[in-house]
């Protein structure tokens, strides 16, 4: 490739920062394909929108002012950290500890059974960016940083020395989001983190096709935890690799990935032209899958465990809650790839 070419090339990726409602964001360009991932560091390094010819990947919120006012994780891909999903009481084990949480914080919010949701980060403010970049061989990324370790409201609910580090990238028609966790501290840190993205496709919900690519579904109990008992996918769904949706309410969880040669593991959803398919690398081996009857979309969530999995590991009934040493660092990562739009 000559130099004017490779020029050419690396202008169609681009990164703009731009004042939305007075947050910073950042916007992932791919001029090519008219993709457009905005990013929003400061409401929990939330990305927040991503445009495939002007037509919406994720589901916007109408603004960040309502997204922050709702505090309701209903919009774009929120990142849940420490814990992805529902804690059954309140408080959580590791290795053979009990850690309570405080309520009096204000940093953790509860669901419709008052169990406690989604980790501490989804309105987190004291994300730091670290570096932006656009070219050929990286696309478009940004990659936010958490000090985690630094801030005593966050310890005192989670007493693990660690620092999150997010890259956004968008390349090739995908965006990937790469987590890594840094274990700064003189004692293990239990990982469990997780992603909620809010998609829709075209056509009547009815109409969508959802292909389930896991093998292990997870039987929750009525507050929707898991339980630790598991049965295959297609004792209750014989048709999960093409399912329609219907008017079936869909709030599952899946694990055992069924994964292809490139070692990804896949779920995807079809409208009528539009399609969303989320990949799976082999940090994430659980999927929760949400559709409500109530709301037009749908969400596939990767997370590194089952749900309540500290909790279900004291009790015996999981192995493999991710243990990291000291000076280690967990990384993992998934991608969106829309089609059609």
């Amino acid at each position: 490739m000559g130099p004017q070419a490779a020029a050419k090339e690396a202008a169609k990726y681009s990164v703009a920062k731009k004042v939305v409602e007075g947050h910073t964001t950042y916007h992932l360009l791919d001029a090519s394909r008219k993709m457009d991932v905005g990013v929003v560091p400061d409401i929990g390094d939330l990305a927040y929108e991503f445009k495939f010819n002007g037509k919406d990947v994720l589901v916007p919120a109408e603004s960040l002012q309502q997204y922050v006012g709702l505090h309701r994780n209903y919009y774009g891909s929120p990142f849940l950290a420490p814990w992805a999903n529902r804690i059954d009481r309140d408080y959580y084990f590791f290795q053979g500890r009990k850690y309570l949480l405080n309520d009096a914080l204000g940093n953790f919010r509860r669901d419709q059974f008052n169990l406690p949701i989604h980790g501490l980060l989804v309105f987190e403010k004291r994300w730091e960016v670290v570096k932006t970049g656009a070219s050929e061989g990286e696309g478009a990324f940004l990659t936010a940083r958490l000090e985690f370790f630094k801030y005593p409201d966050l310890m005192a609910q989670f007493p693990f020395a660690q620092t999150y580090e997010v890259t956004h990238r968008l390349k090739d028609g995908r965006l990937e989001i790469a987590t890594k966790v840094s274990n700064v501290g003189r004692a293990a840190l239990p990982v469990m983190v997780g992603y909620h993205p809010y998609f829709c496709v075209d056509g009547p919900r009815e109409e969508w096709t959802l292909s389930i690519g896991a093998r292990t579904l997870w039987r929750l109990n009525p507050q929707l935890v898991a339980t630790g008992e598991t049965e295959p996918t297609d004792k209750s769904l014989p048709n999960w690799k093409a399912f329609t949706l219907g008017k079936t309410l869909f709030d599952d969880e899946f694990s055992d990935l069924e994964r292809g040669p490139d070692g990804l593991g896949r779920i995807s959803v079809q409208g009528r032209t539009q399609k969303i398919e989320v990949l799976y690398g082999t940090g994430f081996d659980f999927a929760v899958i949400y559709a409500p009857l109530d709301r037009t979309l749908i969400c596939i969530e990767p997370q590194t465990g089952p749900t309540n999995a500290f909790n279900l590991e004291h009790e015996g009934k999981f192995k493999g809650v991710i243990g990291l040493e000291p000076g280690k660092t967990f990384k993992a990562s998934f991608w969106i790839v829309p089609s059609g739009f």
